[in-house]
């Protein structure tokens, strides 16, 4: 029973989508129809600047964040990934904004910070360190959910259900990014065919 209201009380507090509440604040649009189309730090940056991106980044990282603290305290450690899980998909489909949100990236990291906030930081490094290599903000992201999945796996031992939820949780937010991601390919494919059509000799 306590389970099951922690897995409705995430996924509400997951709906409460920052950028949103300040896109519309500021300027009246929804960051859904600009830029990348999607409700989160990076397009609010793209818009709004810094200053705004940063509000929202720690609106979405400290909600997590207690939700976490929450889930640790009362929770057994394999059925709290299973909470981050729900707060993922209040993300992604939030009740409050018609179903259509973020990626759910922000919401990973403050999930991860309480539990497991070495491997926190680690993925924080290992953003920048896919960013600078492809030049993409969600290869960033990439690297970092690896990092963050890692350390919940320790943190939930050996127990199948909380492996399974880690894992679950990885492979929602990369099918989140399955655009991008499909993106990439293509222009890594039309490259790697360019170039051989350049090699003339």
């Amino acid at each position: 029973m306590m389970l099951t209201a922690f897995w409705l009380i995430a996924y509400v507090v997951g709906s409460i989508n920052a950028s949103i509440f300040v896109l519309k604040m500021k300027t009246k649009q929804d960051p859904r129809t600009l830029y990348s189309k999607n409700a989160g730090t990076s397009n609010v940056y793209r818009i709004l600047g810094w200053k705004w991106a940063g509000l929202v980044l720690i609106s979405d990282v400290g909600k997590a964040f207690l939700m976490s603290a929450a889930a640790v305290r009362f929770l057994s450690a394999p059925a709290q990934t299973w909470v981050g899980f729900f707060l993922l998909l209040g993300n992604r489909f939030p009740c409050f904004h018609g179903f259509k949100g973020g990626k759910g990236v922000a919401h990973f990291i403050g999930f991860s910070l309480f539990p497991t906030p070495l491997f926190t930081v680690l993925s924080l490094a290992g953003w920048c360190v896919g960013y600078l290599f492809f030049r993409r903000s969600f290869a960033g992201s990439m690297v970092l959910v690896t990092i963050l999945g890692m350390g919940l796996v320790l943190t939930s031992g050996t127990d199948f259900m909380g492996i399974a939820g880690v894992i679950v949780c990885m492979g929602f937010i990369i099918f989140n990014h399955k655009t991008n991601l499909l993106a990439l390919i293509s222009q890594n494919r039309d490259r790697d065919v360019s170039n051989k059509a350049g090699d003339g000799l």
